[in-house]
């Protein structure tokens, strides 16, 4: 069970389910106007979750042949 806490801006209780959005339509992130703050975070977490982030990385081997002759006294 979540627990409100008092706003001590308007003395009413508040918390995530509470506060509504009151802004534009998101839809990238599937935000609506009058969603929950929760409802929105949880949208947001959803969407952050897809993101991936492709790294290319690329190596270079050298080889090196190195040759020796020894000579023999005759």
């Amino acid at each position: 069970m979540r627990t409100a806490e008092v706003c001590p801006t308007c003395a009413t209780f508040t918390n995530a389910l509470c506060v509504l959005y009151v802004g534009p339509d998101l839809p990238i992130i599937g935000m609506t106007a009058n969603m929950s703050i929760e409802e929105a975070l949880i949208n947001i977490e959803a969407v952050l979750a897809t993101l991936t982030t492709t790294t290319t990385s690329t190596s270079t081997s050298t080889s090196s042949t190195t040759t020796t002759t020894t000579t023999a006294p005759a």
